[in-house]
């Protein structure tokens, strides 16, 4: 009998030398696998708060910007940048006008950098004229010189943006670890802008342009659409993808459904 036990003592002894038994390894596999388990889906649902947070935070600057837009008369925008995750506020007091039709990407980008030129040479031609006015080599004469005229002096005067001041709407940067903005639709644009910056316009007269923001999670997993209307400047938030109109522009009604006429 005692050589029994001796022989079970033994045999514990040469377990606990070699290591854990088993059933001890299983245990661990199984307490491991609750932990990570359990932190991956507090992860997850951290994400998804952050993700309706933010959400409602993009449709409530949409509002705000709408109003203040009316109350003050000033042309104001909200500049979308995708790649960067950011959001902010502009305003100007130069009247802009929506495009009649709407731009194809290539045609967007060729806009662009020909306003940006157009912008470098008015630039250049004001420190032209500041010079000439230091040095007193400027002359007027009187009367009007149609040689003078450089082209481009009567073009259309184009709106132009600075920084909104109102402490009440600062710039915002998403956290890309649990926010992506995956795309901007509004009917300027031929297809849903998904990459460089979007812009939403708001009018002095109480209006906007009709607009889908989507945001989802780095991942694509979960999706929010927020829909505004454009003559109410409200914002209704979806907890799923809401697929923009094709072809040309429509009207919506506040809930985002196709007006048919």
């Amino acid at each position: 009998m005692n050589g029994g036990v001796g022989n079970i003592s033994e045999g514990r002894r040469r377990a606990a030398a070699y290591g854990f038994t088993l059933i001890e390894v299983l245990m661990t596999l199984v307490i491991v696998a609750l932990i990570t388990g359990g932190a991956v889906r507090g992860f997850r649902s951290l994400a998804k708060s952050d993700l309706r947070a933010g959400t409602a935070h993009l449709s409530g600057a949409i509002r705000y910007l709408f109003d203040r837009a009316s109350t003050t008369g000033k042309y104001h925008r909200l500049v979308i940048d995708l790649n960067e995750g950011r959001y902010w506020a502009e305003v100007s007091d130069d009247k802009f006008y929506v495009p009649r039709e709407a731009e194809s990407m290539v045609d967007r980008r060729r806009r662009e950098e020909e306003e940006k030129k157009q912008d470098d040479d008015d630039k250049r031609k004001a420190e032209k004229r500041e010079e000439l006015l230091k040095d007193g080599s400027y002359e007027y004469s009187g009367s009007f010189d149609p040689s003078k005229i450089e082209v481009g002096d009567f073009r259309p005067k184009r709106a132009r943006f600075g920084a909104f001041k109102e402490t009440a709407l600062k710039p915002v940067t998403l956290k890309k670890s649990s926010i992506k903005i995956a795309g901007v639709y509004t009917p300027r644009v031929t297809d849903e802008v998904v990459a460089g910056r979007a812009y939403i316009y708001f009018f002095p007269m109480g209006q906007t342009e009709p607009a889908i923001v989507h945001l989802s999670d780095p991942d694509g997993e979960s999706f929010y659409s927020i829909v505004v209307h454009p003559l109410t400047g409200r914002t209704k938030i979806y907890n799923e993808y809401i697929r923009p109109p094709t072809g040309t522009a429509t009207e919506t009604d506040d809930e985002g459904n196709r007006i048919e006429r």
